[in-house]
Parts: structure tokens; C-alpha cells; sequence
């Protein structure tokens, strides 16, 4: 990766809160000051909830000074913030460091139970309380606590009877504390039927009341189960509400608390309606048209929320993403006052859901992917160890190959691959915590959750830096965790991650051992949800081949059965690993379950063009004998036959893949072949790269199409295009464009004239251009295609000799195993190809001489690949059927062999066929059907005919054929030529009358 990419650094917030606490242990108050400086920022806060060291620095006495009533009520408040004070310890035979906040916490209780309390205080606890249940939800921390401490509870139940038997309260304050009160209990299981009687009474004495609530009790009344006429009466006013005047910040906090609790779709898309209104009277009132970060993370919340809830198909769901794609410039605008977590979670929705602002908007189709990365990339210093794993598990969710721009800037290579920043960034932060002392990688360690250690271990494996210590501390943490979590009643919402352990562990592994005892892997993989297996599928390159193989199995059997149905991108998603893994059977049920989705899609013309997107995976699989029965077949055809409606609306891109299907499928349509080419002709080229041109160029070569007015339009430009490309790019952009147009026996002036300036060395017209830059196989590959495109000379021999002394070089410094490494057996005939070329063409130099040509690995692996070929013929009827005619009309002695450089199918130079023939320099070559051209609209042919074929009434020869038959010519022999398909149709006497009349056999002669 040539773009240098933002060297990470660890968040220190661990040392920082250590500091802080120690400068508070002199007494309660300013311990109660540091411990609440501490938790007012949000890191220092995950800190303090998930790692207990840090209280080392505390001596357990620090809290025993005598306390007045103020100081008890500061020193309550403070606690009931932490985790560790108001909940038992997940193991009770371990000893936490630090004081023991929980014993500090139940004597507090107990004095504040025997005095006497105001509702108010009761009140200031549990909203404490609240919040700090938030913040463990948020962060998933649950699973490091056990249940609430009796005493908290005791006081709970306290303040529950005080605030049902207060009779002097008024209804709306005492229904807020209530609904506070009891959202709280359900959280911790608390049987709280008592107070939802009470809630229920004043609702009943006063329906009205709701419309006085504020959005907290809307929620948990939401959550509760009223009589109908209530619910019905909540849900119309929160309906209604969406088409009432309200600010901004009243909006996001309605829109939040129903994406979590409205079983409603219609009142959600209202209040998605009517964010427009909200949003536009807010830029028209207020002074200040920024939208707050507690608005913008509502809203990002609960479109989170939703997308999970949802469908992506859903009109609802649509309408969410408008508004997220709404919000953007308000997000760009205030991004950096973001903290790290939100920063993260804004990243992970619009990587989920949205990749791209619209163009229309204000920053001209910014990308917000690339400017999101190059956020998280400027503030990597200030992640923890968690938010690391959620940034790596956030890119997860960014489409395949999808590239950024993380510099902003124009180096060589600029944009970079999402999967190498992740894997970059992986590296680096395992560098830095190697650089830490033991206790410190622990301290980051031991802060994450199950979860959170199996999506690292995950990354890890991914980026291939699974290495002391921190394999093996990650390994302790969750041993750790594992005897809890397996015995836990809700250890199923594990095995997901179990599943991801073993998946990637050594077989030998401890850890993965321990798991495997908890429930075995192919266990796990009957058991687990379709999208859990399709999220796994990342992982099958890394694992355990067999596992992978399981992995694949159970997936591709859950679609078969329609078990698991996925969009598009998921297809695509599983296609790409079945190729990888050379699956047909995943790729066939893939194809089956998506191919009469996509015809019968409500939008055809979309639904045909993601069939053709699809159509790439199957062509990519290698065919086997039982191709005819395939469904990578069956969509070819099937292809084919629909496209006739469909060609008008598709893009150059879809066109080029519609034309290989037509290969693959052994059809030729000219109808519909006539329709792509007039297409093409006007298709908008905007955004077409050079290497998409070249790839229909080819695509047209090898269906042996030329069209000159097409490749003219084509090969302009690529021409323009390739200016901006790389040497290597460039190279290859040129090679596969010279030599597919030299297949069709196309010669383009403008194309000549570059190829001839790279073999002088002059000026080419590409910014970046150096052709010693180039890899040795790119460079045999270009010279090769200039070779077959241009006309050879002493100029293009003297750059032939560099590249064969080149090559010598390299195969003498490495050896023959290790050459191929860099040029391989295709390369090493290329070599003695453009040799033959230069011998034919009359250029006689030292080249000519060379021992390393003639008598090393080009001339080896040139006449091995000759006498494949004669073998090749020899297996097919063409061969057994010319020996039999040939015989018939008295001819023996003609035999299939290998000629001075090149194979030809039958050689007459035996005695017999001198005999019979009087001259022994004829050959017969054959010529398949890859080589002769079934499509040619030449440039003499009027604007109105672009689409005419006129090679329909002869045979023309393209290609290898051509040019090794030109060859033989030059060489002196004369070549008969005969066409498969021709040869094909023909009867047994048309065939001996054809070979009588092409080897002009007189009739007395036998």
C-alpha cells in the first residue's frame, strides 16, 4: 500500500483515571469530586464501569470518614453511578481492589431507610440509577455484573410503597415517578404490579393526563400494557403529536423512543414525514442553523434501531434512510465534537445503510464513507480497545472491493482498499499494545465483553497478527468468562460467538477446546440463524478447510430449502466466497433462488441488470462435464432469451456481461447481437474506466465481432482515459486492447502510434508512464501485443533483446522452479512467439542467436505447448473423420504433427502424398470457431447500417489462425483451410468431393 495510513495510538484513558482517583483519596468529598470528574466523560466512565484495577490506587478505609446528611445524600448520588457499588460481583469468592463500594452502598441504604427521606431524594437515586443502566446497555457491560444489591433493591421497594401511599402528590408528578420507577424495576425483573395498578388508575381518572407527559413516561407507557381504550387513546396522540408544532430536539427524542417501542409502522413514517417540516421551520427561526449533537445521535439512533426492525424492501425503511441522508451536512458540519463512541456509531449506520450522500446535495456527492474513515483515521488516538473493535467490526458492514480516499490528496496511488485500512489498522494497534507492559494489554483486555473479545480475536486472525501476548491474554479473559456465561440462562445469544471461536482457533486450542465441551462446532452450525452463518462466511479463508467446507455446506442448504431468503448485495456477498471456494453447488442454489425473483421483479429493467451482475459469479466457475446441467447454464440461457427487451435500458457495463453470456451460452442471436452493437454505439460512456473498455473490446473479440464504428468510438475513449492510469495499469490496459483489436484484424492509427512510441522510448501521452517501472511479466505481455498489432522492425527487436537479456538475467539469478515466480509458462511463449514474429518478418540480428531462446525455457515451453495441441486434435472427431476421408479418396501418409515452429492438423509431405499429389509443401489447417468472424460492420458502410453484418456470405479468418497461417505461408508452405462448423454440416461425399477439390486431386487419379 503506497498512501500511508495514520499510525494509531491507544486511548490512555486507563492511566488517567488513576491519577485523577488518587488525587481523591485524601477524603470522601474529594474522592466523590474526582470519582464524578471521572464519569462526566464518557471514556473515563467505561473505564471505571469495566476494570477494577484502576481503583488500586484507592486505600479500601477512604470512604469510612463520618458523613452529614449532605455528604450521605453527594456520597449515594456518586455511587449509585457505579456499577460496582449497586451491583453484586459476578463471582462472590473474588476480592475486588479498592474499597468495597458495595458494603459502603448498603450501609448508606440502610441509614437512609431509617431516617426519613423526601421523594425527591428517592427520586435524584433512581434516576442515577438509570442512567447508569443505560450506559451498561449501551456498552454492553451487563455481562461483567451480577444482580442488583438487596439493599438497592430494598430501597426500590421503599420508594415504590412511599409513592403509591402519597396521597398528597399531584397525579402528573406522581405518574412521571412512577413510569421512572417502574421502567427501572422491569429492567431488573422486579415484580412491579402494585405500581402499573397505580399508573393505570390515574390514566383512568384522567385520560387527558398523557398529553401533559413528558417523553420518558411516553415510553414506558408505550412498554406497558393498558386497558384498549387507553392504549388507543396514547397511540392516536402520539400520532397526532407528529402534526403539531414541535422544536427539533422534541422531534429526535419522539422519533428515538418510538423506532424502540411503537409496534406502529404508520406512526413512525409520520413522524419520518414530517421531519422535513420540523427541520425547515428550525433553519427558518432559529439563529442558529446547526442542529445539536443530542439531536443528531436521537435521530442516527433511531434509524439504527429501525434497520434492524425492518425490512430494507419496507417503504418505511426508505423513508428513514431519506432522513439519514438529510441529516449529513449537519454531521459533516459538527463532526469533530462527536465523542469517539458516537462518532462510531454514526459511522456503523451510514456504512450499514447508506454509502453515499445524494449528488444533489450541498457538498456535490461527497463521499461520506471516505470522509467517515478519514475521521475515525484523525482520532484514532482517542479509541479505547472497545472502540477499536467496534470501528473494525463498523467496516465490516462497507460493500466489497469499496475504496476510499483517506489522504484527500493525489500520490501515486491514492485510493486505497477498505479491507487494507482495516487490516492496516489492525497491525498497528496490535504493535501498540505489544508496546505496553503486561498489566496494561490486560487492563484493555479484560475491559471487553465475550462478545467483544471474539469480534477482536476475529480482526486479529483476519490481519494474521493472532500473536503473544495478546492472543494469550484474550485467551485468559474469556476462559475467565466462559464457566458464567455457560451456564447463564440467556447463553444462547452466545453461541454466535462461540461459533466464531472455534471457527477460527487451532484445533488444539485451549480455549477452543473449553468451547468445543460447551457445544460441538457442527452443533452450533445446525442451531444458528441464517444471517449468523452469512456473517460467518467472512471467516471460512481463515479457518480450518473442513470447517469451511461445513460452514458452506449448511448455507447453501438453508437456501435450497428457502430457509434463508437475502437481498443482493448478500448475494453477491455469498457468490463471492463460493467462487473463492469453488462451490457450484452454493453457486447453483444461489442462482436458483434469485433468478425468477429478478425476472419477475416489479421493475424489470433493474431486476435483468442485477441478473446480469449476478451472471459474472457463475461465469467465473470452471466448466465441468455435467455443464449442460447447471444452473450457471441454465441462467445463460435464460439471459439470453429475455435480453431482447431489456438491451435498450442497460449500461456499457451490463452490455459487456450480456455479451459473455452469449459466449458462454454457444448461441449466436444476430437479432439481438445487432441490437447490443446499435446500442453501444449511443450508450453514455461517462464513468466508463479504460480497463471497463478494454474488457468490452475483448469481449467483443471473443465473439469474433468487429465493428468499426464501435471499437473507433470504443478505443477514443479508452484514449482519453488511460492518461491518468498508472505504468502498470496503463501496460496492461494497452496489451489486452492491441491484442484483442489484432484478433479481429483491426488497425487503429492513434493506438499504432502509442505502441510504436513505447518501443522507441519516446514521449507517450500517459502522465505517469515509465516502462522500466514495469514487472517483467507485464512487460513480455506488452511486447507481445505490439507484436501482434504493430509491424516489427529494428526498433521494436532492440527492445525485444532488453527484455530477453532481462529475462535470462532473472532466470540465471533465481533459477528455472524460481523464475516462474515472475514469468510464467504463457510468458516464456509469448517470448518465442515474438521471436518466430522477428524471423518471419526478415529481422535478422544477434537475437536470432540467442541460446537462451532457442534452446532454454521459450523454446521448451513453446513446442510443449505445439504438441499439446497436436495431441488435443488427435482426441477429436475432426481428426478421425479427416483420416477416414482422406483415405477414402486414396491419400495415406498425411499425418497431424508439429511443423518447423507451428502444429498443423494434416502435413502432405510424405512419399504417399507426393505421389499423389506431386508436391509435398502442402498443409491442411483447421480452423475452430473461435477464429473466424461472424460479425463484421466496416467503415464503408453508411450511417444508417451500423448494425448491418456483412461477412454473411464468406468465410473469414481472425486470430491465431489467421496469423499462423500467414506464418506457414511466408514459411512456404500452402495452407488449405477448413472451418469446423462448414466441415461439420457436410455429408461423407461432400466432404471427399470438398477434399478432392481443395487438394485439386484429378478423378483419373484413382
Amino acid at each position: 500500500m503506497s498512501a500511508n495510513i495514520t499510525k494509531v495510538a491507544m486511548n490512555d484513558a486507563f492511566q488517567a483515571v488513576r491519577q485523577a482517583l488518587s488525587k481523591g483519596n485524601n477524603n470522601m468529598k474529594d474522592l466523590c469530586s474526582a470519582i464524578n470528574k471521572c464519569l462526566s466523560n464518557k471514556s473515563h466512565r467505561y473505564v471505571m464501569s469495566s476494570v477494577d484495577s484502576v481503583f488500586d490506587a484507592l486505600p479500601p478505609s477512604s470512604l469510612q470518614d463520618k458523613k452529614d446528611g449532605e455528604q450521605q445524600k453527594t456520597l449515594m448520588k456518586t455511587l449509585f453511578k457505579l456499577p460496582r457499588a449497586v451491583y453484586m460481583p459476578r463471582m462472590n469468592d473474588v476480592t475486588l481492589p479498592g474499597p468495597n463500594f458495595g458494603e459502603v452502598v448498603d450501609d448508606q441504604v440502610e441509614k437512609m431507610l431509617n431516617s426519613s427521606q423526601t421523594m425527591h431524594d428517592y427520586a435524584t437515586l433512581v434516576t442515577e440509577l438509570g442512567n447508569t443502566v443505560e450506559f451498561m446497555a449501551e456498552h454492553s457491560l451487563n455481562g461483567l455484573y451480577g444482580p442488583l444489591r438487596p439493599s438497592a433493591l430494598g430501597m426500590l421497594d421503599c420508594y415504590k410503597q412511599a409513592l403509591i401511599g402519597d396521597s398528597k402528590m399531584g397525579d402528573l408528578k406522581k405518574l412521571t415517578l412512577a413510569a421512572q420507577l417502574l421502567n427501572i424495576l422491569k429492567l431488573h425483573s422486579v415484580d412491579s404490579e402494585e405500581l402499573i395498578d397505580c399508573i393505570t388508575q390515574i390514566i383512568e381518572k384522567t385520560p387527558s393526563i398523557i398529553r401533559q407527559c413528558n417523553v420518558e413516561t411516553l415510553e414506558t407507557l408505550m412498554k406497558m400494557k393498558l386497558p384498549e381504550p387507553h392504549k388507543s387513546n396514547l397511540d392516536e396522540y402520539i400520532r397526532m403529536c407528529s402534526a403539531k408544532k414541535m422544536d427539533i430536539e422534541e422531534w429526535s427524542k419522539m422519533f428515538w423512543m418510538l423506532s424502540r417501542t411503537s409496534g406502529s409502522r404508520n406512526t413512525i413514517d409520520c413522524y419520518l414525514n414530517s421531519h422535513k417540516i420540523v427541520l425547515r421551520n428550525h433553519q427558518s427561526n432559529e439563529k442558529d442553523k446547526k442542529l445539536s449533537n443530542k439531536v443528531l445521535m436521537n435521530t442516527v439512533y433511531g434509524i439504527a434501531t429501525l434497520s434492524k426492525r425492518l425490512k430494507c424492501a419496507d417503504p418505511v425503511f426508505k423513508n428513514a434512510l431519506a432522513t439519514l441522508e438529510s441529516i449529513w451536512p449537519f454531521i459533516e458540519e459538527n463532526i469533530s465534537t462527536f465523542e469517539p463512541a458516537e462518532l462510531l456509531v454514526i459511522a456503523d449506520c451510514y456504512f450499514e445503510n447508506h454509502k453515499s450522500v445524494n449528488l444533489l446535495m450541498k457538498n456535490g456527492g461527497r463521499n461520506c464513507l471516505d470522509f467517515l474513515i478519514r475521521e475515525c483515521s484523525r482520532r484514532l488516538n482517542e479509541f479505547l480497545l472497545k472502540d477499536w473493535v467496534s470501528l473494525l467490526e463498523a467496516m465490516n458492514c462497507i460493500r466489497d472491493l469499496m475504496v476510499v480516499n483517506v489522504l484527500m490528496e493525489k500520490p501515486d496511488n491514492y485510493y486505497i482498499k477498505v479491507e487494507d485500512i482495516q487490516r492496516a489498522w489492525t497491525q498497528e494497534l496490535v504493535k501498540e499494545l505489544k508496546g505496553k507492559e503486561l498489566t496494561d494489554i490486560a487492563d484493555h483486555v479484560y475491559s471487553l465483553s465475550f462478545p467483544q473479545c471474539s469480534n477482536l480475536c476475529k480482526h486479529l486472525v483476519m490481519a494474521s497478527c493472532y500473536e503473544e501476548p495478546v492472543s494469550a491474554i484474550i485467551e485468559r479473559r474469556c476462559l475467565s468468562l466462559i464457566t458464567d456465561v455457560k451456564y447463564h440462562t440467556s447463553r444462547h445469544i452466545y453461541d454466535h460467538y462461540f461459533l466464531q471461536f472455534q471457527m477460527i482457533l487451532p484445533s488444539q486450542n485451549g480455549l477452543r477446546i473449553a468451547l468445543e465441551s460447551n457445544k460441538p462446532l457442527r452443533e452450533l452450525l445446525s442451531q444458528a440463524s441464517g444471517n449468523s452463518l452469512l456473517s460467518l462466511l467472512g471467516l471460512a479463508r481463515y479457518c480450518n478447510p473442513t470447517d469451511a467446507r461445513l460452514l458452506i455446506q449448511k448455507l447453501s442448504d438453508r437456501i435450497e430449502s428457502s430457509v434463508l431468503t437475502l437481498n443482493h448485495q448478500q448475494y453477491i456477498h455469498v457468490l463471492k466466497h463460493a467462487i473463492h471456494f469453488k462451490e457450484p453447488k452454493l453457486v447453483n442454489a444461489v442462482l436458483v433462488a434469485v433468478t425468477p425473483q429478478l425476472l419477475d421483479s416489479s421493475e424489470p429493467h433493474k431486476g435483468f441488470a442485477k441478473l446480469l451482475d449476478l451472471s459474472k459469479y457463475a461465469m467465473a466457475l470452471p466448466i465441468k462435464e455435467d455443464h449442460n446441467q447447471s444452473a450457471s447454464l441454465i441462467i445463460n440461457e435464460l439471459i439470453v432469451q429475455h435480453a431482447p427487451s431489456h438491451v435498450q435500458h442497460l449500461s456499457l457495463l451490463h452490455l459487456n456481461l450480456l455479451l459473455r453470456n452469449i459466449q458462454l451460452s454457444s448461441m449466436f442471436p444476430k437479432r439481438l447481437v445487432g441490437d447490443i452493437l446499435s446500442h453501444a454505439m449511443d450508450v453514455d460512456l461517462n464513468g466508463i474506466t479504460p480497463i471497463q473498455v478494454t474488457s468490452f473490446i475483448a469481449s467483443l473479440s471473443d465473439l469474433c465481432i468487429r465493428h468499426d464504428h464501435l471499437v473507433d468510438r470504443l478505443e477514443h475513449w479508452l484514449l482519453m482515459g488511460i492518461v491518468d492510469l498508472d505504468s502498470e495499469e496503463a501496460a496492461s490496459v494497452l496489451a489486452r486492447t492491441a491484442r484483442s483489436m489484432a484478433t479481429i484484424g483491426m488497425k487503429r492509427a492513434r493506438l499504432n502510434e502509442i505502441l510504436e512510441r513505447i518501443v522507441t522510448g519516446d514521449d507517450v501521452p500517459i502522465a505517469r508512464w515509465d516502462y522500466r517501472s514495469l514487472e517483467l511479466n507485464t512487460k513480455v505481455n506488452l511486447l507481445h501485443a505490439i507484436s501482434l498489432f504493430c509491424q516489427v522492425g529494428t526498433e521494436f527487436e532492440k527492445r525485444f533483446k532488453e527484455l530477453v537479456e532481462e529475462c535470462e538475467k532473472h532466470v540465471k539469478d533465481c533459477g528455472d522452479a524460481v523464475s516462474f515466480t515472475k514469468l510464467d509458462e504463457n510468458g516464456y511463449r509469448q517470448l518465442y512467439d515474438m521471436y518466430i514474429t522477428l524471423l518471419i518478418s526478415g529481422v535478422t540480428t544477434e537475437t536470432t542467436k540467442s541460446e537462451f531462446l532457442q534452446e532454454h525455457l521459450p523454446c521448451y515451453h513453446w513446442f510443449r505447448h505445439q504438441e499439446k495441441l497436436c495431441r488435443e486434435f488427435k482426441d477429436s472427431p475432426q481428426y478421425i473423420q479427416l483420416k477416414s476421408t482422406l483415405k477414402q479418396i486414396g491419400i495415406e501418409g498425411a499425418e497431424s504433427r508439429v511443423t518447423e515452429a507451428y502444429f498443423a492438423h494434416m502435413v502432405f509431405d510424405s512419399p504417399e502424398c507426393e505421389a499423389k499429389l506431386g508436391c509435398t509443401n502442402n498443409l491442411l489447417y483447421v480452423v475452430p470457431p473461435r477464429d473466424e468472424l461472424k460479425w463484421w460492420t466496416s467503415k464503408g458502410d453508411t450511417p444508417v447500417d451500423l448494425s448491418v453484418n456483412s461477412i454473411e456470405s464468406y468465410k473469414y479468418t481472425i486470430g491465431q489462425s489467421a496469423r499462423v497461417i500467414d506464418h506457414l505461408q511466408k514459411s512456404g508452405w500452402n495452407v488449405i483451410t477448413l472451418f469446423v462448423p462448414e466441415w461439420d454440416a457436410m455429408s461423407s461425399g461432400q466432404r471427399q468431393q470438398y477434399l478432392r477439390e481443395v487438394l485439386k486431386l484429378k478423378t483419373d487419379a484413382f
